[in-house]
């Protein structure tokens, strides 16, 4: 193996471990779960059982503790619906899909909407990036599902929303420290507090890993910082800046005789054209908060940013893509609570304003370096959107709530030449989207809901960028404007149920049919192009739970059954390594590829009363999913055990812990991703075998 697990581990936690303070028969009571409390849902601060939309909350203590704290990833996993993929690639992101949506992004995350702090992370076109996401901060992440996205707008499959965590009165410094297999570590410091009317944080954190795969090794710096300042009783203001700088060797996928000869492996090509990525990131943008009255608040958001990213691709023609992108927006948001004939009422109206300009640049690769060539594409590219929204909530009695909602959006894209190529032009989507929900309290403690919903997902300006016969054929590009924006509608019944701080339980049944579905048309030499399919549809079964058990157990499950497939034929072109193009049809019935059909995540923990001491075992585990449209290809279903312990220790003005995990406890070899309809096969990625993480983690007090 190459990366053993060093046997000390396990032994210096129990050593370190301080003796618990609980004596007698306290040992076998349970700690109470914590009330859940969201406001990605309505937009307004509310339990989640008060929610008629499936939405999870993943907190604190799954976020950080023994946790790697790299990537969305390990905690994404614990919520039913969303499939985060791990690459095991930092030059492509993780393959994210919510229901389905989102499973043929090519790279970051397309189809979800991704907020940090209120700061969209999705561009105007839709295409949203995660890198900038600084976990070690993180105080909690919300994830919405189903028909209440749709109120997001464009390309709202679903919706992850990750809040910073606010500081405690006084000042506290944070350093913390890991390493583990393939060279990894990870270190940085956090300093948070609230002096006054005036809270902060601050973290800065570097990565690298030499990587599982060959070619596959990342250095990585993040920064994040907000600054809260209560400028009177009823005012506040939010301040919150990020970046990310990223360096990061790309190893492509592998075919499947060369994932079984080697998972480790690069792909053919990633060291000829020595494959990789470059990020630089910086934003930052302000909320301002105003209490109008005893139940009306208006909030303001300005945001700005620019991202500079150099990729170098396995292709010789355009192998080599310079894209600096400058993204703003502003936001502005009405909330009233109050009452109507006696009935409690809730509003919340506002509009939305979001602007990215591209300036892409590319070049030749010639074994990894750039070549200017005749071929080259100098574009002036941009997308804008202006929506507004409302909605509704009304509760006729205690038992019942009834929610409506609309929103009308306008986006806009357009991509100029500034060379002698051709200008792809522009094209203009426009839609209103709605969704109604109805809820009712059968028990103080157990309600059922029903929510429709009405959405729609526009192409991203790198989906429009080339035309499908000259990815094929080559000759002239014309582009692809003419692509439609998808539309989507989608049903969901569920049901919410918990017995206060000892049990939670809530599940929901779910249906969504989709037309003009935007999927991969062709792809080949580095290049992809995009087609509207007639119609898709995803439906499925979600499932999550809580329990907290006897002897200080808690055990957790979240699981996923769905399909994805397609339910109208339809015509896609395929160029193969001898460049010879043939037309083949997807039938009805075919799965949508990168998704898996089941996916379960368990966890069994166990707490001393005091905290200063937890094991932990996960189990993990993921239905088959197809890798191209044709369904001629597939990757395996699987599952593994994870393990982890934590240590805390009270040591004066210090709080310590130190933690160890090990991953794939029994060493199982499997694919955890696939690059969607690869042209040359190269379709999968491997999953690291056993491996190990360790850190320690100090707060002083000040």
């Amino acid at each position: 193996m190459k990366n053993p697990v060093p046997r000390c581990l396990l032994i210096a936690l129990l050593a370190c471990s301080a003796p618990g303070s609980a004596a007698g028969d306290e040992t076998l009571l349970p700690a109470p779960l914590p009330e859940q409390i969201v406001v990605s849902a309505s937009q307004i601060v509310q339990r989640v059982m008060d929610t008629a939309a499936s939405i999870s909350v993943i907190g604190s203590r799954e976020l950080h503790d023994a946790q790697a704290e790299q990537n969305l990833s390990e905690s994404l996993l614990r919520t039913p619906g969303i499939f985060a993929l791990n690459r095991q690639n930092y030059a492509q992101d993780l393959l994210i899909s919510s229901r389905g949506f989102g499973a043929n992004s090519t790279f970051g995350a397309r189809g979800i909407k991704i907020f940090v702090d209120g700061i969209p992370g999705t561009a105007a076109d839709g295409q949203g990036q995660i890198s900038h996401v600084d976990l070690a901060s993180a105080d909690h992440v919300e994830v919405l599902r189903g028909p209440f996205s749709v109120l997001y707008g464009n390309s709202a499959g679903g919706v992850i929303s990750v809040f910073t965590e606010n500081g405690k009165p006084g000042v506290a410094a944070t350093p913390y420290f890991s390493g583990g297999s393939y060279g990894q570590r990870k270190y940085g410091l956090k300093a948070a507090g609230e002096q006054g009317q005036i809270n902060y944080l601050a973290d800065a954190g570097s990565l690298h890993s030499d990587g599982y795969r060959d070619h596959s090794s990342v250095d990585r710096t993040n920064e994040n910082a907000k600054l809260t300042f209560k400028l009177g009783q009823d005012t506040t203001l939010y301040v919150v800046a990020n970046g990310v700088a990223l360096r990061a060797l790309d190893p492509l996928g592998l075919t499947a005789a060369q994932w079984q000869s080697s998972p480790s492996a690069a792909g053919s090509g990633a060291a000829s054209f020595n494959t990789r990525k470059s990020v630089d990131q910086t934003q930052g943008g302000t909320v301002f908060q105003q209490r109008l009255g005893p139940g009306d608040t208006a909030t303001l958001s300005l945001y700005d940013g620019d991202r500079q990213t150099t990729q170098y691709l396995a292709s010789a023609v355009n192998g080599v893509v310079n894209l600096q992108r400058n993204f703003h927006g502003l936001a502005g948001k009405w909330l009233h609570q109050g009452e109507v004939a006696g009935m409690a009422l809730k509003l919340v109206g506002g509009v939305d304003s979001n602007q990215n300009q591209d300036h892409r640049l590319t070049f030749s690769n010639a074994a990894g370096q750039a070549l200017v060539a005749a071929s080259d594409q100098d574009y002036a590219m941009s997308a804008r959107n202006l929506d507004g929204y409302f909605q509704g909530e009304l509760r006729p009695d205690e038992r019942l709530a009834l929610t409506l909602g609309a929103r009308q959006s306008a986006t806009s894209l357009s991509a100029i030449s500034n060379n002698a190529l051709a200008s792809l032009g522009e094209h203009n989507y426009r839609a209103m989207t709605g969704m109604a929900s109805a809820q009712y309290y059968v028990r103080d403690d157990s309600n059922l809901y029903l929510s429709y919903g009405s959405g729609f997902d526009t192409p991203t300006l790198n989906q429009i960028l080339y035309s499908p016969s000259y990815v094929n054929f080559a000759g002239t590009n014309s582009g692809n404007m003419a692509l439609q924006a998808a539309r989507t509608r989608q049903v969901e019944i569920g049901f919410k149920s918990e017995i206060p701080g000892k049990a939670q339980l809530r599940g929901a049944v779910f249906q969504a049919d989709t037309r003009n579905d935007v999927v991969i048309a062709a792809s080949n030499g580095g290049k992809t192009a995009y087609l509207n399919a007639p119609r898709t549809s995803r439906q499925g079964v979600e499932l999550s739970a809580q329990w907290q058990l006897p002897y200080q157990l808690q055990a957790s499950l979240a699981y996923t059954f769905l399909q994805a497939t397609v339910e109208q034929a339809y015509t896609v072109n395929i160029t193969n390594t001898s460049n010879v193009t043939t037309a083949n049809t997807v039938n009805a019935g075919n799965r949508i590829p990168g998704v898996p059909g089941q996916g379960i995540f368990a966890e069994l923990l166990w707490r001393r009363p005091d905290k200063s001491l937890e094991f932990a075992l996960e189990g993990r585990a993921s239905g088959s999913m197809a890798a191209n449209d044709l369904n001629r290809a597939y990757a395996a279903g699987y599952g593994i055990v994870n393990f982890r312990a934590l240590v805390r220790q009270e040591l004066g003005q210090w709080s310590v812990s130190e933690f160890a995990r090990i991953d794939n406890l029994f060493d199982r070899s499997y694919v955890g991703s696939v690059i969607v309809n690869q042209a040359a096969s190269q379709f999968y990625e491997g999953a690291p075998g056993r491996n190990w993480l360790a850190g320690v983690k100090g707060t002083y007090r000040f």
